[in-house]
């Protein structure tokens, strides 16, 4: 008997960066919501509730000090994270690793006893550099290799994110290509691979 095919819920270009950027963190939460996010307030009140409704996210509990979506009536913080079906609907399968880091993330943790704290030492200047520096997320990552003049191929994204070849290519099309609008082209080598890269906009004559 052929296979029924489960139908993918479409995303608007809102949705779609929101998903994708709670997908590519660990503990899959939504907050900090990306940079690149237009809507406010409001609107974006709106677009979390539809997001809920539809069960692609829900809110948990997380740990003091988190960025955090509301509080309940005993003044508990609860944070937004990406569910199953959220994921799904982009295209990628959770996995058991992925769950654990999700449970540890959105788990209240018991306060601790206050007890003398060790002196801090001195950090070395490689040290204060290693923890200044951003953490860059998957995809500025994968924005980064695709600026390379060489190109990239879906094979190394895929080895360097941990993403599903499908997920790399909805990544393409609706982030690199329709949401942020960037000059996206592919070609295929000698050796027969298809690569892909951002093509260098040219600078206007004064």
């Amino acid at each position: 008997m052929p296979k029924t095919q489960t139908s993918t819920p479409k995303l608007t270009d809102t949705q779609l960066v929101m998903l994708s950027a709670a997908a590519q963190r660990a503990d899959h939460a939504l907050h900090p919501f990306p940079q690149s996010l237009t809507v406010k307030g409001a609107a974006l009140d709106k677009v979390v509730e539809t997001l809920r409704k539809r069960n692609l996210i829900e809110d948990r509990r997380i740990t003091e000090g988190a960025p955090e979506w509301r509080r309940d009536e005993d003044n508990r913080a609860y944070g937004l994270f990406i569910t199953t079906a959220g994921l799904l609907a982009l295209g990628i399968e959770e996995t058991d690793e992925d769950q654990t880091s999700v449970a540890a993330a959105a788990m209240p943790r018991k306060r601790k006893t206050a007890t003398a704290r060790p002196k801090p030492q001195a950090a070395s200047p490689i040290a204060s550099k290693q923890r200044s520096a951003p953490t860059k997320s998957k995809q500025d990552l994968v924005i980064q290799m695709l600026r390379r003049q060489s190109g990239v191929t879906i094979d190394d994204i895929v080895a360097k994110t941990g993403w599903q070849p499908h997920s790399v290519r909805g990544f393409f099309s609706g982030l690199v290509r329709k949401k942020l609008n960037l000059p996206l082209v592919s070609d295929v080598g000698k050796d027969g691979v298809r690569r892909y890269h951002i093509a260098a906009v040219a600078s206007p004559k004064a």
